[in-house]
């Protein structure tokens, strides 16, 4: 599901028929308490710079569990076909109401077998293996009412990518994948029981590209909007 420029001749949107884009933040810097879990859904609408609005609007879905007082786990779609998890630590108190946190994280997906046809909804052949850093603050100015901020870098090493011509020669791969700067800015309201809905905004710019992978992505908008459960079992409340 992310927009993509042309590259080589290609061009193509990934995951942009499936759930799960893993791009958007879907939380607040706060971690999930200890042994408690939260599951949340989300649809988002895209934006790129090359194709404007695409009438698409797929589900996320995440699963986080707190393993410490100031550390959870999640895992969550990814691409569709594949998973993304990571791991999060509140690097202040959590009887504080601001959160300080960072996260770091590891994906893969299969994006599909198709050529890299020049197509809306056509995918690379191969797969994403995707390695996302992000550092987020949140403050509960409300007990029910929590803006939050965050700022990240995601490299994706994309593999497989369009049918390449024996005949021709091309680029090397420069190892450092295809990065993109993430900012993301959301408000929470939230229900005593842990039940939520956020609002979300999603800016992703390119800032590093392999010329080797015969791919490259554009500027990428989401609007989220996302509803995670209270606190107990993933699917409980």
């Amino acid at each position: 599901m992310i927009g993509v420029r042309p590259t080589l001749g290609l061009c193509c949107v990934l995951g942009a028929a499936s759930a799960g884009c893993g791009l958007s933040r879907l939380q607040t810097a706060r971690t999930v308490p200890r042994g408690q879990t939260q599951t949340t859904i989300a649809a988002s609408v895209l934006h790129t710079s090359d194709r404007g609005f695409l009438p698409l609007a797929p589900l996320d879905l995440m699963v986080r569990h707190g393993a410490t007082d100031r550390v959870d786990w999640g895992v969550r779609l990814f691409f569709g076909a594949g998973a993304l998890g990571d791991v999060k630590w509140n690097l202040l108190a959590p009887e504080r109401r601001t959160a300080v946190s960072l996260s770091a994280g590891l994906g893969a997906a299969y994006t599909g077998s198709g050529a890299g046809e020049s197509s809306a909804t056509s995918q690379p052949s191969g797969g994403t293996v995707h390695a996302p850093v992000t550092i987020s603050a949140s403050h509960a100015v409300l007990p029910w009412f929590t803006p939050y901020a965050a700022v990240g870098y995601g490299a994706f090493w994309i593999i497989g990518y369009g049918t390449r011509d024996p005949a021709q020669s091309y680029a090397p791969r420069s190892g450092t994948g295809d990065g993109l700067l993430t900012l993301h800015a959301g408000v929470e309201l939230a229900r005593a029981s842990g039940r939520a809905l956020l609002l979300e905004y999603t800016y992703a710019r390119p800032v590093v590209s392999d010329p080797g992978d015969s791919f490259e992505f554009a500027v990428n908008q989401f609007i989220s909007v996302a509803f995670h459960t209270g606190r107990g079992s993933a699917f409980e409340r």
